[in-house]
């Protein structure tokens, strides 16, 4: 009986033209994957963004503090920002930003007291806590929710402001959040993200101080502002490019977009701990002017 088959050069020919097509495809398959993990980042964040807007006419059109009372433990009285304004959109886990290697369980374990160590009554809000603590999306905190250091009689060694949402002079270009780090290994993200963050720049050309003043405290605290050049966690501030040099950031006005971090810096000679001065402040998107 005849039988019918393929010939070594037929073979050698699918062969080819299903690589070729693999060449085509794969890149494609793998940018529509980017793609997808940056469209699920906006999302998030932009969650995260409409939760703080509704918060804000709740409470006298006032931004949320950053944090309660800066022991990070709940059973003493600690919140912060991602956890109090979680009732307006009851889903912590977009505070992972999914390009983000960092897992859920090292988010709330590492560096943080792990709720299982604590009565039952406190595991879940402690959890929620550490998940906020971790959040892959920094609050511009200096000027949105400044934190003073031994404020009013007695002193308090930490206390969280916030600011009339109004005192934003152009809220459509004041950044209010942007993807964040808690530590770094290289080019590795340790830990997950980063509450709050510092900005690149604090004084205006001449000297002026563009942070909001903190009454009836001694100072404020910060991270040390950007340590350019440095493989410091803070290299940026505490800011992170987790997609291809890009960051999310989110807007005073509740709208989000992708930025590059030198777009973010725009206006400020950056120099380490702030050493540098706002140079064009009509590109400088950080603060309240």
């Amino acid at each position: 009986m005849k039988r019918n088959a393929f010939t070594l050069i037929e073979l050698l020919v699918v062969i080819a033209i299903i690589a070729i097509l693999a060449a085509i495809l794969f890149p494609v398959f793998a940018q529509a994957k980017i793609a997808g993990k940056k469209a699920v980042s906006i999302s998030n964040q932009k969650q995260y963004l409409t939760a703080v807007m509704i918060y804000m006419p709740d409470y006298d059109d006032n931004t949320p503090i950053i944090q309660y009372n800066n022991t990070y433990r709940v059973d003493q009285g600690d919140r912060a920002i991602g956890q109090i304004v979680n009732v307006y959109m009851k889903n912590m886990d977009i505070h992972a930003d999914p390009n983000s290697p960092v897992q859920r369980q090292e988010r709330i374990t590492r560096d943080l007291t792990d709720p299982s160590t604590l009565p039952a009554q406190w595991r879940q809000l402690q959890t929620e806590f550490n998940l906020a603590i971790k959040s892959d999306y920094g609050y511009n905190t200096q000027y949105f929710g400044p934190m003073g250091y031994n404020c009013g009689t007695p002193p308090l060694n930490f206390k969280g402001h916030s600011i009339p949402h109004t005192q934003v002079t152009d809220q459509a270009r004041t950044l209010m959040f942007i993807n964040s780090i808690w530590d770094r290994s290289g080019n590795t993200v340790v830990g997950g993200g980063n509450w709050g963050l510092d900005m690149p720049c604090r004084l205006y050309a001449g000297g002026r101080d563009s942070l909001p003043p903190l009454p009836n405290c001694a100072g404020r605290w910060w991270w040390g502002g950007w340590r350019p050049g440095t493989q410091l966690w803070n290299e940026f501030g505490g800011a992170w490019p987790y997609h291809a040099g890009q960051a999310v950031t989110g807007f005073s006005d509740g709208h989000v977009k992708v930025m590059r971090l030198s777009a973010v810096a725009a206006g400020c000679d950056v120099r380490a701990g702030w050493s540098g001065q706002i140079f064009d402040a009509s590109q400088y998107i950080w603060d309240l002017e």
